[in-house]
C-alpha cells in the first residue's frame, strides 16, 4: 500500500490506481515468500495449493480495488 501512496503522490490518481491494482499485490507476496516463507501449512492442509492461494488473492485483490476507486471516484465527483 506504501507504494501506491507515493504512485498517488508523484503520479496522481490514474497512477495510484493501476499501482494498487498490479504492482500493490505482488509486491506483497514478494515480502511473504521472504520474509515467511514456511507459513502457508494452514493452506496445505486445508488442500489449497500455493498457486490457488495467489490466484484467489489477485481475484479479491482486483474486486476489492475496483470498488475503492469507484468509490474514490464517486466521492471526487462531489468535492
Amino acid at each position: 500500500m506504501s507504494i501506491s501512496v507515493l504512485a498517488w503522490f508523484f503520479g496522481g490518481f490514474e497512477t495510484f490506481k493501476y499501482v494498487l491494482i498490479i504492482f500493490g499485490f505482488f509486491i506483497s507476496i514478494l515480502i511473504k515468500e521472504v520474509n515467511a516463507k514456511n507459513e502457508y501449512l494452514f493452506y496445505y492442509n486445508n488442500g489449497i495449493s500455493k498457486l490457488h492461494l495467489f490466484v484467489y488473492g489477485f481475484i479479491l485483490n482486483f474486486v476489492f480495488s475496483l470498488v475503492l476507486i469507484l468509490v474514490i471516484n464517486i466521492l471526487l465527483k462531489f468535492v
